[in-house]
């Protein structure tokens, strides 16, 4: 995947050429084609990743100037450059991972690895010359850290982060007893996953009792005509939910969104048997100024806990009471 400020800019250049895809999948080179893997085999897939992407350093490399693969197919794409070392490197990485699981199917028609990142897959011919023409001039000198093993979401038509892994060594350590490997990653991939879900189940009921109830995350986001304007991230931990994030977009603050979020929050945790939500916000903050005119208030304080900056803990009791139809169907305490 491009990675940071790179991959703003691209997704800027993907919206300008009216690309279907902002929303389906981020900016990226595609080393390995799409391919269907058995569920039984996804365990497989991962370790493969891991391994691969422990052989291979970080790549620099440079993005750009769009091209096409006219005749062949009207895509717009950012050619990817670099050092000859680099460019090996990279096609040696794309035959590594192309076997077993991830080899191509047998119908599949052999082409050659022609690393690039689209812009725009279906662009009528005129405005494909004129995007050529127009961003002949763009460079982008991005360094890829990682490589990332993506699923597509049938439900949500996208493809979403399976599993990250830097490109680097893995470290092993306890040599001459046990060897353990530590293996860096961005997230955990689904076995690591399931293993981490199923230890902390048992450990919580050992150490909470059987009553434990386990994290649930939800999320609540907020539109106006169909436009995201706000989100707030919350996981529910027995009787209290904590509030992880409450954004409202820059052009709709002051506007009640954030209100209305936080009432939803406040909702949801009085409905799943909640009675206490609980957050973090920058001390001194206009953000804990909100939070305080909503009825929380300051129940820790964590020093330098970011940037050396102290934080603030809040909390607030909430009840949900039901009236009439014809009244609130809601208040808070």
């Amino acid at each position: 995947m491009v990675p940071g400020a790179a991959a703003v800019e691209i997704n800027g250049l993907r919206r300008a050429l009216s690309s279907f895809d902002i929303d389906r999948i981020g900016p990226h080179v595609t080393v390995v084609p799409p391919v269907n893997v058995p569920e039984d085999q996804v365990a497989e897939v991962c370790a493969a990743v891991r391994s691969a992407a422990a052989e291979f350093p970080p790549l620099a490399l440079e993005l750009g100037p769009p091209k096409s693969f006219l005749p062949a197919s009207p895509v717009c794409y950012l050619a990817v450059k670099g050092s000859d070392s680099a460019l090996t490197l990279l096609a040696t990485l794309a035959r590594r991972l192309a076997r077993g699981p991830l080899g191509p199917p047998a119908s599949r028609a052999v082409q050659p690895f022609v690393p690039h990142v689209t812009l725009n897959r279906n662009m009528e011919p005129g405005e494909l010359a004129l995007a050529l023409t127009v961003l002949a001039g763009y460079r982008a000198q991005v360094v890829f850290e990682d490589v990332t093993l993506l699923e597509y979401d049938q439900t949500e038509r996208r493809w979403r982060s399976l599993l990250a892994v830097p490109l680097r060594l893995p470290a092993t350590v306890g040599r001459g007893g046990v060897e353990i490997e530590l293996s860096l990653s961005r997230q955990l991939d689904p076995v690591a996953l399931e293993w981490s879900r199923r230890e902390w189940e048992q450990f919580s009921v050992k150490q909470y009792g059987v009553r434990f109830r386990a994290d649930e995350p939800l999320v609540i986001t907020a539109r106006i005509r169909g436009l995201v304007v706000g989100v707030a991230e919350l996981e529910l931990r027995g009787d209290t939910t904590r509030l992880a994030r409450l954004m409202v977009g820059a052009g709709h603050r002051g506007s009640g969104v954030g209100r209305q979020l936080l009432r939803a929050v406040e909702d949801e945790a009085a409905e799943r048997g909640c009675f206490r939500v609980r957050l973090e916000a920058l001390a001194g903050s206009p953000a804990e100024s909100f939070y305080r005119s909503r009825g929380y208030e300051v129940a820790a304080t964590l020093p330098r806990w970011r940037e050396e900056r102290d934080l603030v803990v809040l909390e607030k009791q909430v009840v949900l009471l039901r009236y009439p139809s014809d009244q609130a169907s809601e208040a808070y305490e």
